[in-house]
């Protein structure tokens, strides 16, 4: 329950921590994690697909897509991974830094115009990835802080 709460609110990577501080069964939570950032591609292509037209969409979550999509904009180190095309998608949806993640990488899909089964491909291979990369250094920290206290 902590961890789906965790997942929707503050994201994978806050999820992923907390499923390896507490030692959940990987097998439980990798699937886990990995169903959740599936459910939310389709819940963030359709407000995209919708904040471009003339449809109403609930405003908080319009104003979110709209801010996410500013950002990425004004940054310099994320125009650079739009160039690295495909590659730059899984990064975007894989690195466990605040403002990456499903919605980052479902926004620079939809500017990539990429279609609905290759974008869905590329941010769960991402997902995926990130999963990985959280859990290795969530892990490597938890084995510092260990060896220090001992």
């Amino acid at each position: 329950m902590i961890f789906t709460l965790l997942h929707f609110t503050c994201g994978r990577t806050v999820s992923v921590i907390y499923a390896v501080v507490n030692q959940m069964d990987m097998l439980f939570f990798i699937p886990l994690a990995l169903f959740y950032d599936w459910i939310q591609i389709p819940i963030f292509g359709i407000l995209l697909e919708q904040s471009t037209s003339r449809l109403k969409v609930l405003s908080w979550l319009k104003k979110r897509v709209n801010k996410a999509m500013e950002s990425m904009e004004n940054k310099a180190f994320l125009r650079r991974i739009i160039n690295l095309g495909d590659i730059g998608v899984i990064l975007v949806s894989a690195l466990p830094i605040r403002g990456f993640g499903i919605l980052s990488g479902s926004i620079l899909t939809f500017f990539m115009k990429k279609g609905r089964k290759e974008g869905s491909f590329l941010l769960l291979t991402g997902s995926l990835m990130g999963i990985f990369i959280t859990m290795a250094l969530a892990t490597s920290a938890m084995d510092l802080i260990k060896g220090y206290i001992r």
